[in-house]
């Protein structure tokens, strides 16, 4: 059992998640404290790893208070980090780093006036982040570049479709099942469509417009053509780019697509996930392989970009496993594909069943940048999620000219999201880096008997902060 104690309770929950990165497993048997005190403009820290005492000290930054209190967290962890690099002998690809978009700390990097040389050198120095992930970060921002806007009169609209026909073993969304749950389904969507026309008319007053549009799930295209319908055709994008997940291919159908076409959708998402016709079996994904090739000539057929995304240390695949799926992926040249790392996700199927590693995952990410790289796409964006596999990484890679400015923009956080449904969650970005956050109830039942109580509540969130 950890056992694990600071004595800066500011800082408790930062330096935890460094802690986990080395002992993901509770029952790991370790005592580890942690000891700051800051004397004039240093940190100095104590971290004693069963018995043994480490210790560093860093000098605080320059700047207001805020700016002060974020780098004495910092501080903190990469003590602990480097204390616990010290006593296990393991080294993490992301250092020292638990939030979710590394790319964010970079950007603020250059916000100070380093160029992005400068920015890798920070990252691998100051934060023991590994020399490729931080050539990585560096890659991604440079081609960002033409695909962001800082500009506060826009905002990303956002859907959400919390149904799907069955449930994947590493998901840990909550779900409806569409099958078991149809009188749920039409009353969910007329509230979705009333509060897509409630937050558009604010915004509208307020001057801002739509900078582009996803409706996510769950799986969106398990409802049936005409609820699909319903759905798109109150968005009006305005010839934005407009993207409609159809990640179950076993839900596609021609009906489906022509609503997409017809409603002016322009990107979709068909997620195969692997290639592997025994791991969607394990996985619980209710579609052949042939069944992906059929949906995705299908979607070709009517001409939108296309997005597939892949992950890597799915149970029982090996280094082969992956590569003859992200081969056959890019044998199709989608617009994006997109390498999800295994998450480990407190109350998926995978995690209740008990522990689960794939030691592969590192090579299959490895070998998906290289072998990405040469058939012509870059990555784009990133993201990172608790307990994947290796601390790894979720990466987008494009073809030229085919970045999805969604992921890019609400990824990174450079504008506001209005985001609706039952577990949606909306953010406003302010001028200074603050962002804030209203959630939707995430049960479908409690966001129909709380709606109108909840959307007034995020009204006034939109209007005020």
């Amino acid at each position: 059992m950890i056992k694990f104690e600071t004595n800066r309770p500011e800082a408790e929950n930062e330096i935890l998640n460094e802690v986990k990165l080395f002992f993901p497993d509770s029952d790991a048997d370790e005592e580890i404290f942690h000891n700051a005190v800051i004397v004039g403009e240093t940190v100095k820290n104590v971290v004693k790893v069963n018995q043994k005492d480490y210790f560093y000290d860093e000098n605080l930054p320059d700047g207001d208070e805020l700016k002060k209190k974020r780098y004495f967290v910092r501080i903190c962890k990469k003590a602990v980090y480097k204390a616990l690099e010290r006593h296990t002998g393991k080294s993490m690809p992301w250092g020292s780093l638990t939030g979710i978009r590394p790319t964010k700390l970079a950007y603020e990097f250059l916000s100070e006036g380093n160029d992005l040389n400068t920015a890798e050198r920070i990252l691998t120095e100051d934060y023991s982040v590994s020399p490729e992930k931080a050539k990585l970060v560096s890659e991604i921002i440079k081609n960002q570049r033409n695909y962001h806007t800082k500009q506060y009169n826009f905002y990303n609209l956002y859907l959400h479709i919390p149904f799907c026909t069955s449930k994947c073993s590493y998901c840990a969304f909550i779900t409806f099942d569409s099958n078991r749950c149809k009188k749920l389904i039409s009353p969910y969507v007329e509230l979705l469509k009333r509060e897509v026309v409630e937050s558009r008319k604010l915004r509208g007053r307020l001057g801002q417009s739509v900078y582009s549009v996803y409706v996510g799930g769950g799986t969106p295209t398990a409802l049936s053509a005409e609820e699909l319908d319903g759905v798109l055709s109150i968005v009006k994008s305005d010839g934005r780019e407009f993207t409609c997940e159809a990640g179950r291919p076993d839900t596609i159908t021609r009906e489906k697509i022509e609503v997409m076409k017809k409603n002016r959708v322009t990107r979709v998402c068909v997620n195969p996930q692997t290639f592997n016709e025994k791991t969607l079996a394990l996985i619980g994904r209710n579609h052949t392989i042939a069944d992906f090739y059929d949906k995705y000539a299908l979607v070709k057929e009517y001409g939108f970009d296309v997005n597939i995304d892949l992950i890597a240390g799915l149970p029982g695949e090996n280094e082969a496993d992956f590569e003859r799926s992200l081969r056959a992926a890019i044998d199709l040249k989608p617009d994006n594909i997109t390498v999800h790392t295994l998450s480990r996700k407190n109350g998926s199927k995978l995690k209740n069943d008990g522990k689960y590693d794939n030691f592969f995952a590192p090579q299959m990410v490895e070998f998906a940048h290289s072998a990405l790289f040469a058939a012509g796409y870059f990555p784009y964006y990133l993201y990172r999620q608790k307990s994947m596999l290796g601390n790894l990484e979720n990466t987008g890679y494009t073809l030229p000219g085919k970045q999805c400015v969604n992921n890019v923009t609400t990824m990174e956080e450079f504008i506001d999201v209005d985001a609706n449904g039952a577990g949606a969650i909306s953010k406003k970005v302010f001028p200074d880096g603050r962002i804030e956050r209203y959630a939707n109830l995430r049960d479908v039942t409690l966001y129909r008997d709380q709606f109108e109580e909840r959307l007034n509540k995020k009204l006034f969130f939109t209007e005020n902060g």
